[in-house]
């Protein structure tokens, strides 16, 4: 078992062009190359693995393939943690029973369980990867771009992910800050396979549920904000903007409980200009700036 340790932003294609040069700028990349990786994710008609908050895939790169078991992780910011099981496989279809035992809950009938796989949808794309060596980490840089797809539905990817090989986190989030600035990025919220499962099932993302009032911890609060924004760059809808304003507000007391007053000044003058700006607070660098350092404050890095 192995666990990911991954910033995660949306990037757009002509930008994705810059990364050679700036990541020349900040380090001498170890190595670099690029692959195409053919993905196929598979579930039960009944959703069996996203219920149980399991993702199943196999991959296809240089004709050797690969099947990964993604279980329960922690997601907040750009900041994703999620343990996964990697082995060989003779193809594209997983064979449940070489993954270890302990992964499966009690009672799982994995010979049933295998017989009502069926594949649901894919993700390929040209894979870009820099592998960097830092003071105090080995840091590896990807940028994926190519497409998800379910039957003839199609939704483009680019996007670049930021993984810990070894040694210290906060070499991630320096990185993080440093492209932030060089580049026009936004935090990504929804994996892959979200958004895998949302173009199979042709749906959008559900808008978070009402809280109790005054109820709710910082994680919580930033959480219900990504999903809100997410939501409303989905559906456009101007009461959106209004839960969003609230929530960060939210944050705010939340972060102020927790002696971090900086960060909920920050939180609060972005919910004034969210109040002004609209849906293009989105898009600023102050915003993701919060939201990476709320990653780094959650993951507890000095």
């Amino acid at each position: 078992m192995s666990t990911e340790l991954e910033l995660k932003y949306l990037i757009g294609a002509a930008d994705a062009a810059l990364l050679p040069e700036l990541l020349q700028v900040y380090a001498t990349p170890a190595t670099a190359g690029a692959q195409q990786l053919l993905n196929a994710y598979f579930d039960t008609a009944d959703n069996w693995f996203r219920r149980h908050d399991m993702g199943l895939r196999t991959r296809q790169k240089q004709g050797h393939f690969e099947q990964t078991i993604k279980l329960a992780g922690e997601q907040h910011g750009a900041l994703q943690i999620r343990p996964e099981y990697n082995l060989d496989c003779a193809g594209i279809v997983p064979v449940l029973a070489d993954f270890p035992a302990e992964i499966w809950p009690a009672a799982t009938d994995l010979v049933l369980l295998q017989q009502q796989l069926t594949e649901l949808f894919r993700t390929d794309f040209l894979r870009q990867s820099w592998r960097l060596s830092l003071p105090q980490a080995e840091v590896e840089v990807v940028y994926d771009n190519g497409e998800v797809r379910a039957g003839e539905r199609r939704q483009a990817i680019s996007e670049l992910e930021i993984e810990l090989l070894a040694g210290e986190p906060a070499a991630l989030f320096e990185l993080a800050d440093f492209l932030l600035k060089a580049l026009p990025m936004r935090t990504g919220w929804l994996s892959k396979a979200a958004r895998g499962y949302q173009l199979y099932q042709q749906r959008t993302t559900p808008r978070p549920a009402p809280l109790q009032a005054h109820s709710g911890n910082v994680l919580t609060h930033l959480q219900r904000l990504q999903q809100l924004e997410n939501c409303y760059l989905q559906e456009l809808a101007p009461e959106l903007l209004i839960s969003a304003e609230q929530e960060l507000q939210a944050l705010a007391n939340a972060l102020t409980d927790e002696g971090q007053q900086l960060l909920a000044s920050d939180a609060r003058a972005l919910a004034r200009r969210l109040a002004e700006e609209a849906g293009l607070l989105f898009n600023s660098y102050p915003y993701h700036l919060l939201l990476l350092k709320l990653s780094k404050l959650l993951l507890k890095i000095d």
